[in-house]
């Protein structure tokens, strides 16, 4: 039986695996805790570090390359991982500096590194002894270079919010199933067990907390009275206007939020077909349509290929796709995308989204609309993509976008991370001639 790791230890080995490994973030950690048996108070410690170290790293790194005499070999990565936890604990929270130091260099014998405990006590006593002299830009060089370039270019007005606001903590936004209540009522029954929120202004079913929870402490989560979901991701009801008994084709369905949302703004009223390309992640849709009592058509399928599936005789009423992209727009939930994405992924990825365009284009019935997003900040995948998507297609017509807060462009509309609080996700509605 493998031994029990303590915080730290546990949160630099995922940290590795993470970072230098490619293990997304999300998956590593839920297989570590389906496994490792770990106090609520643990797992929200651990979970803080990883999160950390994964938001920081090159200022961590930077740090930790001038703390070492000479770089961790590649086969003790792991104490490297180390160092950089004990860094995050003394710049980034409000740990007590003896334990930041103390329990982290326990855990190099956690790991079977006791050699190493010299080498990061030795580190962690000489940053404490001089911590200002490693200030620098930080926000921006938590990034890789590639996508600081990008960011900048696209952005150059709003680049130091975004480059700041990926590295904090976002807020826990909750969307209320208004099929069986309220949102103020859903409130006021989160007062009632202790949990402060306040109504989003740019989400009409949204609630935003005054700090994180566990899903099981949210009143009637299991029985489908809210889902989390971030404010950006609510708005994209709003604006695709689905009607009770419209057919609806949710083309990159999967994990079900927004497929959810649309159901539930129509009374599970409306003929929806909800697709996704991964089996595994039809599962997972299927989970949250039962949890929010739900129906729909789950498909498995390619959306950009030709359809393997009956589509209404006369098209779709409606068409949601959000398309696979970089998601640059949500480092701040998902903080691995700075380890994992590369810029050879981009052009990839643009050629999935003009496939997807060009064939459900097809698919949608004269006088329909479709909504195109992504929950990135660059313009390849955004306003680029629908601008020669326009121009190769004679029947398509931009939509004028209603929506409470995002920079409007030529072709469509863009929210910021850092500038208009929420994610950073790009809409365009366009409507078939």
């Amino acid at each position: 039986m493998a031994k029990r790791l303590n915080a730290r230890a546990a949160a630099a080995k995922l940290s590795w695996q993470i970072i230098d490994k490619g293990q997304s973030l999300d998956a590593a950690i839920s297989d570590f805790f389906e496994t490792n048996d770990y106090s609520p108070q643990d797992r929200g410690f651990v979970q803080e570090l990883v999160y950390g170290v994964c938001r920081w790293y090159g200022e961590l790194d930077a740090i930790a390359a001038t703390l070492l005499r000479s770089p961790i070999r590649n086969k003790d990565r792991v104490v490297h991982f180390v160092l950089l936890i004990g860094l995050y604990q003394l710049r980034h929270i409000d740990t007590p500096e003896h334990a930041g130091v103390d329990e982290t260099v326990s855990a190099c014998k956690q790991l079977d590194k006791q050699w190493a405990k010299n080498v990061i006590n030795g580190c962690l006593r000489n940053y404490l002894r001089a911590p200002n002299e490693f200030e620098e830009d930080v926000n921006k060089m938590s990034h890789p270079e590639w996508m600081q370039h990008a960011i900048d270019n696209a952005w150059p007005q709003h680049s130091e919010a975004i480059f700041a606001a990926n590295n904090q903590r976002p807020p826990m936004c909750l969307r209320v199933n208004t099929r069986q209540q309220s949102r103020d009522d859903y409130r006021l029954q989160l007062k009632q067990v202790g949990i402060d929120a306040s109504l989003d202004d740019n989400a009409d079913d949204g609630l935003i907390l005054a700090s994180p929870c566990a899903v099981t402490s949210l009143p009637g989560f299991n029985d489908g009275t809210c889902s989390v979901q971030d404010t950006a991701a609510q708005i994209s009801a709003d604006l695709l206007d689905v009607q009770i008994g419209m057919s609806v084709l949710d083309a990159c369905a999967a994990p079900g939020g927004k497929t959810a949302h649309i159901l539930e703004r129509c009374d599970n009223n409306v003929e929806m077909h909800a697709l996704d390309i991964s089996e595994r992640r039809c599962q997972q849709l299927l989970s949250t349509l039962a949890r929010l009592e739900l129906t729909a058509n789950v498909i498995t399928a390619d959306a950009s290929k030709t359809p393997n599936w009956k589509i209404p005789s006369d098209g779709y009423d409606r068409i949601l796709i959000d398309a696979p992209c970089s998601g640059l727009g949500v480092i701040r939930r998902h903080p691995d995308i700075k380890h994992h994405r590369r810029p050879s992924d981009i052009d990839a990825l643009e050629g999935i989204q003009t496939a997807l365009l060009d064939s459900l284009w097809a698919q949608l019935k004269p006088g329909g609309v479709m909504l195109y997003m992504t929950c990135s900040v660059l313009p390849r995948e955004n306003e680029h993509q629908i601008e020669q998507f326009v121009a190769r297609t004679n029947d398509a017509m931009l939509d004028d976008i209603q929506h409470p807060s995002a920079l409007t462009l030529n072709y469509g509309a863009q929210t910021l991370p850092g500038v208009h609080g929420m994610d950073g996700f790009y809409y365009c509605v366009l409507r078939k001639q």
